[in-house]
């Protein structure tokens, strides 16, 4: 388990002393909606539970970035059902949006929380905003960061703009693991993890920057990304922009400078919460924290400490 420690340094000649301290984690399993989710709580303090993107994708992408936070906060990762190192096994009948903001009720009431600070990036960012439309008594802050667009039609002609920066390049990479054979081995998920990358390549500032994102890809991916073949109707067709006015806590939205959605619908999304604002962080894409750590941990802190 990997543990942020704050070294100790002592100096003779400056005379001063600096006590070390370790940021507490801990791990385990929660029974939600049929499925053995698992999570991790990282620092004390006030909770900030944190959803990942994907669908398919988990928590580990935020580390170690994330730890900046777990100084001060009680941050509260899982692993969505059929994500990551939770089970893949579901209840049918509850892999839709709201059985996902369920799943996020259950642990807040598990975890014996009150109100709590809520984080959403990418596909996160929906199901947050889900959340925060059925349960806002429930939320201290609403973050949103990198967020899919709260309508079909705005992240289609996101989707749309995306789609476009892709280079040859990146489509004769891709290619040539299509055809490598290489996804249908019994471990893809090398192949899987080059994928993906290639895929986010279009969403960065600077491509170079991809080395620092940590991916984790299961060997059954393949499998769970069948499994959230049954969200494909809920994603055809929804528009929250009027149900965000029900969310009356601080929200902040962030996008990457480079992020289509800064300039598409940015400011519209911001303007539908009663209590929003927008952050545009400088010089990054759709992975801030991993881009421009400083402005955007500080962006947070700030906020939240409002």
């Amino acid at each position: 388990m990997r543990t942020l420690l704050l070294l100790a340094i002592s100096s003779v000649l400056l005379g001063c002393q600096f006590s070390k301290k370790e940021i507490l984690t801990t791990t385990g399993f929660l029974e939600i909606n049929g499925s053995q989710v698992y999570y991790k709580t990282m620092g004390q303090g006030e909770p900030l539970v944190i959803v990942h993107g994907g669908p398919v994708m988990e928590h580990s992408y935020f580390l170690p970035h994330f730890e900046e936070l777990a100084k001060d906060y009680q941050l509260i990762f899982y692993d969505q059902r059929a994500c990551g190192q939770s089970s893949v096994e579901v209840q049918v009948a509850t892999m839709n949006l709201n059985g996902f903001v369920e799943d996020l009720e259950q642990i807040r009431q598990a975890m014996k929380l009150e109100k709590i600070n809520l984080f959403g990036h990418s596909w996160g960012g929906l199901l947050a905003m889900k959340y925060g439309i059925k349960y806002p008594e429930n939320l201290n802050h609403l973050i949103l960061s990198n967020s899919i667009a709260p309508s079909v039609a705005d992240w289609q002609l996101e989707g749309g703009r995306i789609s476009e920066r892709a280079t040859n390049k990146d489509r004769e990479d891709r290619q040539t693991i299509m055809e490598s054979g290489a996804l249908q081995t019994v471990n893809p998920s090398k192949a899987i993890e080059k994928l993906l990358r290639i895929s986010f390549r279009p969403q960065m500032y600077d491509t170079t920057n991809l080395s620092k994102l940590k991916l984790f890809v299961p060997q059954d991916y393949m499998q769970r990304s069948q499994v959230f073949g049954l969200l494909g109707s809920d994603l055809t067709d929804f528009n929250l922009y009027s149900d965000l006015k029900k969310i009356t806590c601080p929200t902040l939205i962030i996008y990457g400078s480079e992020e289509p959605a800064a300039s598409l619908h940015a400011e519209q999304m911001t303007d539908s919460f009663p209590n929003g604002q927008l952050s545009i962080i400088q010089k990054s894409g759709h992975f801030p924290f991993v881009e421009n750590e400083k402005q955007f941990f500080a962006t947070i802190q700030s906020f939240l400490e409002k």
